[in-house]
């Protein structure tokens, strides 16, 4: 039961993304477009429809990825058309993301409230009324559009809590029961307000949706990148918060999926500092820190299950903490120091090693090369810059990038990439550096694997923002060409045939 849950989650995480950017492409006449001439391609699309070439191009790969629009002869017109005659209901879906986005407002807010319920009613009155007469995997898309976010602010708020619905923290009666209806219709809730076994199930993960769910106001202005060359992802609000991801939403989702994989990386750690102690590094420098979470893990394994406690006196066990951001910087200090733990926190970006370097250099007499190098999930949230040389390596990738509306190939990527790390190495030459890294897959795979996979998701997110996901193997291959070496056996996840996370120990 719960492999059959867990499908519906995943196709509603692509159903969150993809929905909106749907909506955009009916809205165009782009679907119609491709309907009646079976074209997909970039430069046609560019030059019908303005769009813009670098998002746009990630937006096709999108759509092939879960089997809207299919790659070379072969025709998916049935979905199309299907997808074209739901056009009503799609735009319904899509604009419920602006309320959604300010959604603990609006149950504060009377005015706004009212108009948020009765779309939600409307919508879902519809969507219920199609559930049958539609593809199965297009309906959980649909739903989880419908769904997800609200699951998500419901666990985010806290509304949804120990077991029941917390009324008093919604604005009146009336919305609680129409939400509380909501909630039954699907299967979440009994006749006794009771959770069945597929609420238990979705109500203990709400939190899986939390990433995705952040960046709706990415997805709720999508014409925007596509089309108005508005690029806000790098723009700031007056307090100096991003403007496309609700980061606080966003940490939240990925707490819990977080602590997996750090669990994960213990036996290396217990290694390394487990040999002799002059052989181990001075401690552990982790860039992209955020609140600290992994430092304080990777302190607290050290000092409970390695020999490094013995030789504490002698051998005092420092932690770095690196972020660009300054709350991330301010929540890492915090953290480290109600935990105690010898630390220094700096101003630094993961595209600049030796600025890294020199900073500890001249400020603490610090090297970077005296540490064990970490990061999790960051090297592909490095500021992408044109690099100096092609290294000519013929290494490929299916990935479609972008960087302020500008498309980025194939080869300028993987160039990129394999700079990246070679401006690394001079600092990870003594200890290493372990990488937790997400990635991508080939959009043939992923539409082959639609529920068992999160690609769609995460491509979209990613994408959308200038961020840079490559496959596993290119990941490796590009390594391998800077002379790293990975020291750990290959440990992937969900599984070795559809890897979108790796865990690599490299020297």
């Amino acid at each position: 039961m719960n492999k059959k849950y867990r499908k519906k989650l995943f196709l509603h995480l692509d159903g969150i993304v993809i929905i909106p950017i749907i909506n955009s492409f009916l809205n165009k006449g782009i679907l119609d477009y491709i309907y009646k001439h079976e074209k997909n391609n970039i430069t046609d699309l560019k030059t019908h429809f303005q769009i813009n070439e670098g998002y746009g191009n990630i937006t096709l790969r999108l759509l092939k990825s879960i089997g809207i629009i299919k790659n070379r002869n072969q025709k998916n017109k049935n979905l199309i058309l299907q997808i074209i005659n739901l056009k009503n209901t799609i735009y319904k879906i899509s604009n419920l993301y602006k309320y959604y986005i300010n959604l603990e407002k609006i149950f504060n807010d009377k005015s706004k409230n009212e108009n948020f319920i009765k779309l939600l009613q409307d919508t879902h009155k519809e969507l219920s009324y199609k559930k049958k007469n539609i593809q199965k995997e297009l309906y959980y898309y649909l739903e989880g559009a419908f769904l997800g976010p609200l699951l998500s602010n419901l666990g985010f708020l806290q509304i949804i809590k120990e077991n029941q619905i917390q009324h008093k923290k919604i604005c009146n009666k009336k919305t609680y029961l129409i939400i509380n209806n909501i909630l039954s219709e699907n299967g979440f809730l009994n006749e006794k307000n009771e959770y069945t076994d597929k609420g238990n199930f979705f109500f203990n993960r709400l939190a899986s949706y939390g990433v995705t769910v952040s960046y709706l106001n990415t997805f709720a202005k999508i014409d925007d990148l596509l089309f108005n060359e508005n690029y806000f992802m790098w723009e700031r609000d007056e307090n100096g918060h991003e403007i496309h991801v609700n980061r606080t939403m966003n940490v939240w989702g990925s707490g819990g999926a977080h602590k997996f994989y750090f669990k994960k990386i213990d036996e290396i750690i217990i290694d390394i500092f487990n040999q002799e102690i002059d052989k181990q590094p001075k401690g552990i420098i982790d860039v992209g820190c955020g609140d600290g979470s992994f430092l304080i893990h990777l302190y607290n394994i050290i000092m409970t299950k390695t020999s490094r406690k013995k030789h504490i006196k002698d051998f005092p066990l420092k932690v770095i903490g690196v972020d660009l951001n300054k709350a991330a910087r301010t929540e890492t200090e915090k953290n480290l120091k109600i935990n105690k733990i010898d630390h220094i926190v700096i101003d630094g970006n993961i595209s600049e090693p030796s600025t890294i370097n020199q900073i500890l250099n001249e400020k603490f007499n610090e090297n970077l090369n005296d540490y064990l190098n970490t990061r999790t999930f960051l090297d592909h949230n490095r500021i992408y810059s044109k690099s100096k040389k092609d290294y000519k390596s013929n290494i490929k990738t299916t990935g479609a990038f972008s960087y302020k509306g500008e498309l980025i190939t194939s080869n300028e990527i993987v160039n990129n990439l394999i700079e990246h790390f070679k401006n690394w190495k001079p600092f990870i030459s003594k200890y290493g550096i372990i990488i937790l890294e997400l990635h991508t897959l080939n959009p043939k795979l992923i539409s082959e694997n639609r529920g068992k996979t999160l690609s769609c998701a995460y491509d979209a997110t990613h994408g959308f923002s200038d961020q840079y996901l490559i496959e596993y193997d290119t990941f490796l291959k590009c390594l391998e060409f800077a002379n790293f070496k990975l020291k750990n056996k290959k440990t992937l996840f969900p599984n070795k045939n559809i890897p979108t996370i790796s865990i690599n120990y490299l020297k």
